[in-house]
């Protein structure tokens, strides 16, 4: 018989450190279950309610309890809904971040063997060309921390969570599990699988992609679409090539504002839509612990404290959200271009570093700057700026809160996890009036709740990488463009934010084009 038990609580600073290999069996003590009854279990559910003071563990379980009966079914995958058969072969999918690798995946499940191509390189190479970035500043543009296997998520602790509810999610996590991620995130409220396993997570999506008959292209670069009477049929490379194809998953990432530049002068319709900037914040993760835990000292059932603060508009004054915070993590500079700097935040699984950075964002409204060529103009002065105000050597600049929030220089705290280094910077007179007045606001809410927020807090560089500020119009049934053929996925082209809704929005692209294909 299946047991379903919500919301057991177990006490963090009791509990040893492998306590979800253990909590069912404590759970079925406390419920009154015989020893030896229980056949097997499976965790749907944990979090950590730290609200009230001592961090409490919140585990949902479901067990199967031995009545004599026959075993039960526990929890199960959920799986895709797939044609039977499909004469679509050979679609093309453009980047091979969480969009374009879920929807490959999906096209390969359905034996339409897809071609995959990126202008990046494999992650075991673009690793590699990014230790180097860190080491000599030497930029290739061809592959960093934004371009390349895996999209910029690769280089960003993983984070699995999203605000949205999808269909696809479990299957998603499934399969992230299945190409080796860690089997928790599959009942974590707030899941990440870290930087370093997500790596060779790519490595294996890849090749369960091959193994199904799809073929990926590295260092091939998509300059824009393949334009016959009206509709797409394939894709131009810089190399000249042409590509035809019957589908054209287009899913270029953030870092592929080129390319989607080129679609919208190719015809692509698209309309700018709200974006995001934001400056990082660096905390020792002692703090962030203290503060987030309330203890002194974290117990060993508990990772690094994380934290997810808002500060809500008034009075003119814009709100603000943390997003992408690294608990124990270190800051990037996610550059995708020469002379340019971008942040961006990374946690390896364990999340172990001295220190913790998260991004404080506030919502810019594109039509107060201009059209997109405008837009794209204003971000790329901005990376410009704090480019040469870091010296010009990818260095970021950074200053404390408390200078930022007094009009003053001042970076007393050097100690820092950025893989580049900070020098000290005057970011409250170079970051854009609006978002400087949202993060003064802010910052002293933060530490109303939190004191110390300021106190042991720094900024660092400018993140304008967060969001696009363009999204390509799709059918709300086919996701097709007005050019058909033409299926825009993903975050670069305005239609997901983050690893979760990215990869279920290309999954349903390609479950669009199969459902097409099929009829």
């Amino acid at each position: 018989m299946i047991r379903k038990i919500t919301g057991f609580k177990v006490d963090s600073t009791t509990a040893p450190a492998d306590i979800d290999d253990k909590v069912a069996e404590v759970a079925a003590r406390a419920g009154g279950i015989p020893p030896g009854r229980l056949r097997d279990w499976v965790i749907t559910g944990k979090s950590i309610d730290a609200r009230r003071g001592r961090p409490v563990l919140l585990y949902n379980l479901e067990l199967d309890v031995d009545e004599g009966d026959a075993p039960g079914t526990l929890h199960a995958v959920p799986q895709l809904e797939l044609p039977e058969s499909v004469s679509l072969l050979h679609p093309v999918v453009v980047g091979t971040g969480p969009a374009g690798i879920f929807a490959a995946l999906a096209l390969a499940l359905a034996g339409a063997k897809p071609l995959i191509l990126d202008r990046g390189r494999p992650v075991e190479e673009r690793y590699a060309d990014c230790r180097k970035f860190q080491k000599e500043r030497l930029l290739d543009e061809a592959s960093n921390l934004l371009i390349g296997e895996g999209g910029a998520g690769t280089f960003s602790d993983g984070k699995l969570y999203t605000g949205t509810r999808d269909a696809h999610a479990a299957f998603i996590l499934n399969a992230f599990v299945e190409a080796g991620a860690p089997p928790e995130i599959r009942y974590l409220k707030r899941p990440h699988i870290g930087s370093d396993r997500l790596r060779k997570v790519a490595v294996k999506l890849r090749e369960r992609i091959v193994a199904l008959g799809g073929t990926f292209r590295f260092g091939a670069e998509v300059t824009g679409v393949l334009l016959k009477e009206g509709r797409c049929a394939g894709v131009e490379l810089a190399s000249g090539e042409r590509l035809e194809a019957p589908a054209v998953v287009m899913a270029p990432g953030l870092g592929g504002r080129a390319l989607v530049q080129r679609m919208m002068a190719q015809g692509a319709a698209c309309g700018l839509k709200p974006f995001q900037l934001g400056c990082r914040i660096e905390h020792p993760q002692e703090f962030i612990d203290r503060a987030m835990y309330h203890l002194e000292s974290r117990p060993a059932a508990l990772g690094a404290a994380e934290y997810h603060l808002v500060s809500r508009s008034r009075e003119g004054i814009p709100g603000v959200s943390s997003f992408c915070m690294c608990p124990g993590g270190v800051i990037l500079n996610a550059t995708a271009w020469s002379g340019r700097s971008v942040t961006n935040g990374m946690s390896d699984y364990a999340r172990s570093g001295e220190f913790a950075n998260g991004c404080l964002i506030t919502t810019f409204q594109p039509e107060a700057i201009g059209d997109v060529t405008e837009v794209y103009r204003f971000l790329a002065g901005l990376e410009s700026r704090f480019f040469e105000a870091g010296g010009s050597d990818y260095t970021l600049p950074a200053q404390d809160a408390a200078a930022f929030l007094a009009g003053r220089a001042g970076l007393s705290q050097r100690g820092t996890g950025a893989a580049t280094g900070i020098v000290p910077g005057r970011l409250d007179r170079m970051v854009p009036e609006l978002l400087g007045t949202a993060l003064r606001a802010a910052i002293r809410h933060f530490d109303r709740g939190n004191p110390g927020f300021i106190r042991y807090g720094k900024l660092v560089g400018l993140e304008t990488c967060v969001s696009s500020p363009l999204r390509f119009l799709r059918d709300s049934v086919t996701f097709e463009s007005n050019l058909s053929g033409l299926y825009p996925a993903g975050e670069g082209v305005g239609c997901a934010g983050g690893i979760m809704s990215a990869a279920a929005d290309g999954l349903r692209v390609a479950l669009a084009i199969l459902k097409m294909a099929g009829k």
